[in-house]
């Protein structure tokens, strides 16, 4: 019994399989098995006895259908061509476009940096042509940040609260260390870890203070603004480490996409990210 288990352990693409399964694959995958067995049992049964036939086809897709859960696939090749051939439409019906963690998305005239110039959040880099934050307000976020971290308790309650959905009925869903806030069925925010999380609750807590006009601004303006601060913060929340920029390639079985984004390599914390 131990000697298969092991066997199949062996036989097992952990990349293609578990959580990373691939729902697309399979399903073209199973399709394509049950249309082979289908056609097994129809040659077959002409040639020999329809009996014979519907042994052959009930083996083929027993093996067609153990190899779909061992390995992830039955068609060689199988997820490269469906990164390459299915639209993205199609991958949305599975939920497997490369999900490319930004905060709130609105149709909105609000222009961030213009935002957090004015109120003081931001100015211009001592060198080059850049925007930094500014020394008294990156002392005040990170201060808060801090409270946040001491108390721990409540805080996504307390970010709900100063965006100004303490009163919705809010779910909140994981993905892996991201996660993301729905009211109605609808995006409110999204965070790639906790740590960009307490970023964004400390900036809230800061900006409700400095910002004139903060408890008029709509939710997705507000998250806007904390979501443009994150791609300036230079020092991750969580563990204190040097978050670095950079373009990469975000990789799902299916599809990829290239991204911008702040990532604090000490913790591998993603603070920011951004299709390009």
């Amino acid at each position: 019994m131990a000697s298969t288990s092991a066997t199949l352990a062996r036989l097992k693409q952990p990349e293609y399989t578990g959580e990373n399964r691939c729902l697309p694959c399979t399903v073209v995958n199973t399709i394509i098995a049950v249309a082979l067995s289908v056609a097994a049992v129809a040659g077959v049964s002409q040639v020999t006895s329809p009996i014979a036939g519907l042994a052959v086809g009930v083996v083929l897709l027993g093996c067609s259908l153990g190899a779909i859960y061992l390995r992830g696939y039955l068609v060689p090749g199988t997820p490269e061509l469906t990164k390459q051939y299915f639209p993205p439409w199609l991958l949305g019906l599975f939920g497997k476009e490369p999900e490319v963690q930004t905060n709130v998305a609105a149709d909105t005239e609000i222009d961030p940096e213009a935002e957090l110039l004015g109120v003081g959040a931001l100015e211009p880099c001592e060198e080059g042509e850049d925007l930094c934050l500014t020394a008294s307000f990156r002392e005040s976020w990170f201060e808060e940040i801090g409270r946040v971290k001491a108390e721990s308790e409540g805080s996504r309650e307390r970010l709900l609260a100063l965006l100004g959905l303490e009163e919705a009925n809010v779910r909140f869903t994981e993905h892996g260390r991201a996660f993301q806030a729905f009211v109605d069925g609808t995006v409110v925010g999204r965070w790639e870890s906790e740590a960009a999380f307490l970023a964004d609750l400390g900036a809230a807590q800061t900006l409700s203070r400095e910002y004139d006009g903060w408890d008029e601004l709509a939710v997705e303006s507000r998250g806007q603004l904390l979501n443009g601060l994150r791609l300036f913060i230079d020092r991750c929340p969580e563990c204190g480490g040097v978050p670095s920029f950079e373009t990469e390639t975000v990789e799902s079985c299916c599809s990829t996409q290239d991204v911008a984004a702040v990532t604090c390599e000490d913790c591998d914390s993603r603070l920011f990210e951004s299709a390009i």
